[in-house]
């Protein structure tokens, strides 16, 4: 970073170390005996920034980006990194998805939904996130193991990204579901803006 001769250069750099950073302590959490979560209170528009930021570093202004917030939301409580990572997965399947559309597009609309039932436990008020891409689609053979481990229709995937990004919505006791055809795949998220205390607790 110090040696760039250009300062915009700087900021693929920063990227970089800032993700290697991020990357290393989700690591860490995932894979500790205590496997604990951090919960702070989380601004989910930050979150997707962040990882549109990503993503852009790697494909820059490939993309068509429809953000579509509620500035009214509050901030939740939620593990950030443990967020970005989620969401980061499942945006770049958008990503790889719009390979080879014309016009790539990817749409992130933020809004609230009010009793809403996650599992068993009924809400007052959640976050409903959908992410909307018009790439090819998932084959409909995909579409019910879709978020097991090791299940990847592409070339070079591991089958893991969508699966890591479950299990970080269910250690939020959020939910996700996905519905696709060709030109058109939506991913579905529910989160509670608060967590239980035994969550918290990492427990």
């Amino acid at each position: 970073d110090k040696e760039l001769p250009e300062p915009e250069l700087k900021e693929y750099t920063q990227i970089i170390v800032s993700e290697a950073e991020r990357l290393s302590l989700l690591v860490d959490r995932m894979l500790g005996p205590t496997k604990l979560k951090s919960f702070k209170l989380t601004n989910i528009y930050e979150v997707f920034e962040r990882v549109i930021q990503i993503v852009e570093a790697e494909n820059p202004r490939r993309i068509h980006w429809d953000r579509d917030y509620d500035p009214s939301l509050p901030q939740l409580e939620a593990d950030k990194d443990q967020l970005i990572q989620a969401m980061l997965n499942i945006i770049q399947n958008a990503n790889e998805a719009t390979t080879n559309v014309a016009d790539p597009r990817v749409a992130v609309r933020i809004r609230a939904a009010r009793q809403f039932t996650i599992g068993t436990q009924r809400h007052k008020i959640v976050l409903k996130i959908e992410i909307i891409d018009n790439g090819v689609g998932i084959a409909p053979e995909m579409m019910e193991r879709i978020f097991f481990p090791m299940i990847t229709d592409k070339p070079f995937g591991s089958g893991l990204g969508l699966s890591i990004a479950q299990t970080i919505l269910a250690q939020h006791q959020g939910s996700i579901q996905v519905e696709s055809k060709p030109g058109l795949t939506k991913f579905l998220i529910h989160l509670p803006f608060t967590q239980a205390q035994g969550f918290k607790e990492g427990g």
